[in-house]
């Protein structure tokens, strides 16, 4: 029995060493994470122009939303990135443009919102 013990500790310690000298086992999933986008409406085609504009011009300087796990053990090494998909910006966006919240953005609305949509997010 004692021998047997032995026998096991050097496989397993074999089995490790090899391992070890191979590499490594990894991985890597990206998730996209996305909600629906809200309804709105535009007072004219001017508000939503300015809107999308806005939102196109304002979010190439925004980084993305990412939440990043990483596990590293010894010969395991896995890591898991959720990423924001872009309705989540564009409900941010529309819930900042829409001061009454009666679901459509005026002219008005639309050029508060062009001045301070891209100072507003960090």
């Amino acid at each position: 029995m004692h021998n047997r013990f032995h026998q096991t500790l050097l496989a397993l310690f074999g089995a490790v060493a090899l391992g070890a000298s191979t590499g490594c086992i990894s991985s890597v999933e990206t998730v996209t994470s996305d909600t629906t986008r809200v309804k709105v409406a535009f007072a004219s085609d001017k508000a939503g122009r300015v809107f999308y504009e806005t939102l196109t011009r304002g979010s190439e300087t925004r980084p993305r939303t990412e939440k990043r796990t990483e596990v590293n053990l010894i010969l395991i090494e896995v890591e898991r990135r959720t990423v924001a998909g872009p309705n989540k910006l564009f409900n941010e966006a529309v819930l900042f443009a829409d001061t009454d919240r009666d679901g459509v953005i005026t002219d008005a609305e639309a050029d508060i919102f062009a001045d301070a949509w891209p100072r507003s997010r960090g």
